[in-house]
């Protein structure tokens, strides 16, 4: 199957650029454009470069507990210590782009019933990916914060000027009715590798759902409704069957294994026509990259059971002076630690006195704070490169890992099934190459919620979860309030002591934080956008 991506590097010459924009003079005339099927189908294929990209997703664990972020004079660094301002770049950045894609989904709509089809069904599907796609847009933004306008159509400078904020419980019934009412339209398999499928849908829905859960403010019986919906979602994507785990966890984020059975869902690059710059955001520094702006964190890696099953501090097998052997294999996949080899075959090395790489501790500003890297999408083909920042790994916005994990927690959450929970997080546990012990015998809701938690932040690590899941949990406040940050656990060469690398980094986590605020300019262009609590 061909991708998608010839089209999402074209410039944006149907759409205007901005909800507050003036007559744009970049695109081309509704009365020329949208005419026949192929209009539909050029139009659908653009809104597709909105979706968020490496520096947009994966970056979001810094502002977790599980990563850092690297350079300290980034914004991730002030939202971490709780000290950003609603002037912050970020927050003002987030909010356009998620409103630009909505922007273009909405013109769309608007337009696509001036088209006279051919083919009916064909733009029938290509409507029903751009209502998905919108819904996606306005799940990240309710996530960041919390209330914010509803808009459905296409409206000028005077319009937005007098918007208000639509609370966030309308705003997920509008994604369910848009989803419900879309999927039909959708196809099991795409014709082109990288549109939304049912299952695509069905998935974002599962996992809208499951955070609204935990995100709304009303009774009990509305979040048991989320939860149920959240269910109902996942279990019709499990049960399409046209998904399964990926034999090997190690192949997950590779060239080879690009839309595998496991992806549902991601982002289409390729080299030189629509590329990315994974590797030189985040891959070690002797490889010539600019250094990972993302430093895992050593709470990470301790989280990786044993390989019998059992935390560190609970497995007398566990050898501290080896800290990074004997472990959940998931661990060596997911962070690299020294002693690893890296995609040029030489030998990654963070430790002070050890090494003399680039990648020491210390070395530079550009390494690693903690002396862990991040490993998924590191690979050999863009290696010996000019240009580190011309990478066409595809980014995985969804796969079928976590709808297994939102079946099982859906279920915790509503207190049914429980047996059924576990068999879908034993299946994470072994796959061939992670041959973890199944869980069993659990049976309270307490232990299988720590469970389900726990196969969350190792199986999805460094994926751009993380962030989410402490919001919707209620945990933030408990786990991103520290004043310093620990990262590996290495031998002094001179002394042979065990030494843990420490950092005075400071993050907080107020609750004030669990939402980000309207942006400054925002308010300024609307006095009806009032603010989250806290922000000034």
């Amino acid at each position: 199957m061909k991708k998608i991506f010839i089209y999402l590097a074209l410039p944006c010459i149907v759409f205007g650029c901005d909800v507050l924009d003036t007559i744009p003079t970049d695109r081309i005339s509704s009365e020329i454009f949208w005419k026949t099927d192929k209009d539909a189908e050029y139009a659908s294929n653009a809104i597709y470069r909105f979706l968020e990209d490496h520096g947009t997703l994966l970056s979001r664990d810094e502002m977790s507990d599980i990563a850092r972020a690297t350079f300290e004079t980034s914004d991730e660094t002030k939202i971490e210590a709780s000290i950003a301002d609603p002037q912050t770049n970020l927050f003002q950045n987030t909010w356009n782009d998620l409103y630009k894609g909505i922007r273009r989904c909405n013109d769309y709509m608007d337009n696509v019933d001036k088209i006279t089809p051919e083919n009916e069904a064909k733009v029938n599907t290509y409507t029903a990916e751009v209502r998905t796609l919108r819904c996606y847009f306005y799940s990240r933004l309710v996530a960041y914060f919390g209330d914010v306008p509803l808009i459905t159509t296409p409206i000028g400078i005077r319009e937005s000027k007098e918007l208000t904020r639509t609370p966030v419980s309308e705003i997920y019934d509008f994604i369910y009715k848009e989803i419900t009412g879309s999927v039909n339209d959708l196809p099991v398999k795409a014709s082109e590798t990288g549109r939304v499928t049912k299952g695509a849908a069905l998935g974002l829905l599962a996992r809208t759902m499951l955070f609204a859960a935990g995100n709304v403010t009303g009774t009990d019986d509305q979040s048991t409704l989320y939860y149920q919906r959240a269910k109902e979602a996942a279990d019709a994507v499990i049960a399409q069957g046209n998904y399964s785990l990926l034999p090997n966890y190690k192949d997950l984020f590779t060239y080879e294994n690009e839309n595998s059975q496991e992806v549902i869902f991601d982002k289409q690059f390729m080299k030189d026509v629509y590329a990315n710059s994974v590797m030189n955001n985040f891959g070690a520094v002797s490889l010539g990259n600019n250094g990972s702006m993302m430093s895992p964190t050593g709470l990470l890696a301790d989280e990786f059971e044993t390989v019998n099953g059992k935390k560190i501090t609970e497995d007398s097998s566990y050898d501290p002076m080896n800290p990074y052997e004997g472990r959940d294999p998931r661990l060596k996949y997911t962070l690299y630690t020294p002693g690893d080899e890296l995609p040029n075959k030489t030998i990654y090395d963070s430790r002070p006195g050890w090494s003399t790489t680039g990648d020491v501790i210390g070395a530079s500003y550009q390494v690693s704070k903690t002396g862990l890297l991040p490993k998924k999408y590191i690979n050999a083909e863009d290696i010996g490169q000019s240009n580190r920042t011309n990478c066409g790994i595809n980014l995985i916005i969804m796969r079928y890992a976590e709808i297994l994990l939102i079946a099982a927690e859906s279920r915790i959450e509503l207190n049914t099934e429980m047996d059924l929970a576990l068999q879908y997080i034993n299946q994470l546990r072994q796959r061939s190459d992670v041959n973890m012990p199944p869980l069993s015998g659990i049976t309270s809701q307490t232990a299988l919620r720590e469970a389900v938690r726990h196969e969350r932040m190792v199986e999805l690590a460094l994926e751009g979860h993380r962030f989410f899941d402490i919001r919707r949990w209620k945990i933030a406040e408990n786990v991103c309030n520290m004043d310093r940050i620990e990262g590996m656990r290495y031998v002094d060469k001179e002394t042979g002591k065990l030494v843990t690398v420490t950092t005075d980094y400071k993050k907080k986590f107020t609750s004030r934080d669990y939402l980000w605020p309207i942006p400054y300019n925002e308010r300024q262009l609307n006095n009806n956008l009032t603010q989250n609590n806290g922000w000034n």
